[in-house]
């Protein structure tokens, strides 16, 4: 069976993850760059064995699927003389603009529509990989680099935009703790380790309960008179666990 190839319109950092964690999965697609931005083209081109078009409409037409990885403003100056080939898979990472949206563009009125925004992790081949609507093409291709999730609606999966920037967020949390750690005399490996290890092996607890809530494993464990009940009511007194949820709250709206 033939590997659909992937045409690529817009190279920056998000094409990059993506393409770098599909060659780490032994994805050996062919894959096709837009040539605007040169320089970062001709270096994922060499470090990822990817080919070069001649310009954009190029790669529409050497490519079964094509990758929308420009920011919103540049939408408008990369779709104007350009035509998809008709049923050709289109996969928007662009966040906050909606397939109505999408579809108002002479370009993309004959192709088919999907959303994504794989997170950074997406280059190691982990972390969520929003996707709608459904498409058998779009999750084959998406599962190499992380665990599709299939929203029902495009109002969840604005929704679930959030959680990218929760990934974001997540190295701030750690690194706050890492730095905390090192005030206290850790040398910065023993720091970096005693965190990621107390986070990364709760996760791996409580996936292996399934049966339990997150928070039912953290009550089991913050019982009275305990440290652990100690620190949780700081954090809740001082609003901390708050804080995430009306960060989340911003996003969307």
């Amino acid at each position: 069976m033939t590997t659909a190839t992937l045409g690529i319109l817009g190279v920056g950092h998000l094409a990059t993850y993506t393409v770098t964690g599909l060659r780490r999965n032994d994805d050996q697609r062919q894959i096709v760059l837009s040539p605007r931005n040169a320089e970062a083209a001709k270096q994922l081109a060499n470090n990822s064995q990817c080919t070069i078009a001649d310009n954009n409409q190029a790669v529409i037409e050497s490519s079964d699927i094509i990758l929308l990885a420009v920011r919103p403003e540049q939408l408008d100056g990369l779709l104007n003389d350009l035509q998809m080939k008709p049923g050709q898979l289109v996969i928007s990472t662009i966040a906050g603009i909606t397939l109505e949206q999408l579809k108002q563009y002479p370009a993309l009125q004959n192709a088919t529509l999907v959303r994504t925004l794989p997170s950074a992790s997406a280059e190691v081949c982990a972390g969520p990989v929003p996707l709608f609507p459904a498409n058998e093409a779009a999750e084959s291709l998406l599962n190499s680099i992380g665990t599709v999730v299939v929203l029902e609606s495009e109002s969840l999966f604005n929704t679930a935009l959030a959680h990218g920037c929760l990934h974001g967020w997540s190295y701030h949390l750690i690194q706050q703790l890492i730095d905390w750690s090192k005030r206290q005399g850790m040398d910065n490996d023993t720091a970096r380790t005693m965190v990621v290890e107390s986070i990364s092996s709760a996760i791996a607890l409580a996936e292996s309960r399934p049966e339990l809530d997150y928070g039912d494993i953290g009550n089991s464990i913050a019982t009275p008179g305990t440290y652990t009940l100690k620190g949780i009511n700081q954090i809740k007194a001082n609003h901390g666990l708050e804080a995430w949820s009306d960060a989340m709250d911003t996003i969307c709206k």
